[in-house]
């Protein structure tokens, strides 16, 4: 693969963000984005989906289920794919 090559992005993106909740326990959130009107920006389009982790859940990633980190990533790119068209 060409890393130097021009790719253009998708006008949707899957955005990750991480929230600390007053019992001090993890919300990780997805929200769909859409490219903004400036070149390099991009707006809040919609609440995809949360998740809320006890405290001190995701202080050790390697402690968390394999599965539970694959159908992460599986969600994220499914979610990309499906909001811009394309996959099955």
């Amino acid at each position: 693969m060409e890393f130097s090559q021009p790719a253009p992005t998708k006008s949707i993106a899957v955005l990750c963000s991480l929230a600390v909740l007053p019992d001090g326990s993890l919300r990780v959130v997805l929200d769909d984005t859409r490219k903004g009107q400036e070149p390099g920006t991009w707006a809040y389009q919609s609440l995809v989906t949360f998740k809320d982790y006890p405290p001190g859940t995701l202080e050790d990633l390697a402690a968390l289920p394999e599965e539970e980190l694959a159908n992460f990533g599986y969600y994220v790119l499914a979610r990309l794919l499906a909001s811009n068209g394309l996959g099955t």
